[in-house]
């Protein structure tokens, strides 16, 4: 949304009538493009649950391609390039026509083979911040994985005890013989899984690197079916010099009333 002028004071029950998708418009979260002093545009994000979260990767790409074709940013040689403010700080995006490529923040606090007693049985997850924190769990058996484990068992590793009271995003990832990272995510704030998570996807590369899988740049394969590619410079505490890179499109753009209560 469009709110360089401040002009709507959206609450969290806006967010989540907005955000349903059988009376709403239907997302998993949403994003207003506002003012800031030392950028081009402030990118505030919100979850489908009202609450508004630190960072979004898939968001900021979609958030920088918006805010480009508000005419925000400059253009060198065919390339747009947008600053924002975002809560981790300050960000930068390039658009090359249909893909986005934002600059992330270091990937800090990881931790590897940290061990779980949660309400769907024991898991062993390995730990980042991307912007979010992040668990990542690697599964071998990736076509044995269901819609349903994916939603018990994320669920149960978001909210165990560990991680209250804010929670974690929890991400299930296989790595494949050609190099390629296959990714499913359970987001908090939505509370389920999600097509795809670009701070998620970040994690997942960065975790991999570490764990000797994969090297950088990573191809990530979402639920989606889309193919983001996440490249950084590992370090001890997890990466530096990060990117997250994919597509991004306007599907439509519209106006819609939001119901008043009472």
């Amino acid at each position: 949304i469009d709110n360089r002028e401040l002009l709507f004071g959206l609450t969290g029950g806006d967010i989540r009538v907005l955000c349903d998708r059988k009376r709403g418009i239907g997302a998993d979260g949403v994003i207003l493009i506002e003012p800031a002093d030392n950028a081009d545009f402030r990118m505030r994000y919100y979850n489908a649950d009202g609450t508004e979260a630190e960072m979004c990767g898939n968001g900021a790409r979609c958030a920088a391609l918006f805010a480009s074709t508000l005419g925000l940013g400059a253009v060198v040689e065919e390339v747009a390039v947008v600053s924002f403010a975002a809560q981790p700080g300050l960000m930068e995006a390039s658009i090359r026509g249909a893909r986005v490529s934002v600059a992330m923040t270091d990937a800090i606090g990881f931790e590897r083979d940290v061990a779980l007693h949660t309400t769907a049985g024991k898991e062993t997850v390995h730990l980042v911040n991307t912007g979010v924190p992040h668990a990542i769990a690697i599964v071998e058996e990736w076509d044995s994985l269901t819609d349903e484990a994916v939603c018990e068992r994320g669920r149960s590793i978001r909210q165990h005890e560990m991680f209250l009271p804010a929670g974690i995003n929890a991400n299930f990832v296989h790595c494949r013989k050609d190099g390629i990272v296959e990714i499913r995510t359970y987001e908090r704030g939505v509370e389920s899984e999600t097509l795809a998570c670009g701070t998620g996807s970040v994690a997942a590369a960065v975790v991999a690197g570490h764990l000797g899988f994969v090297g950088s740049p990573v191809r990530l394969f979402t639920r989606g079916g889309e193919m983001l590619e996440v490249s950084f410079s590992m370090s001890p505490n997890g990466a530096s010099g990060v990117t997250l890179e994919g597509p991004a499109a306007v599907n439509f753009e519209g106006s819609v009333d939001i119901p008043q209560k009472g």
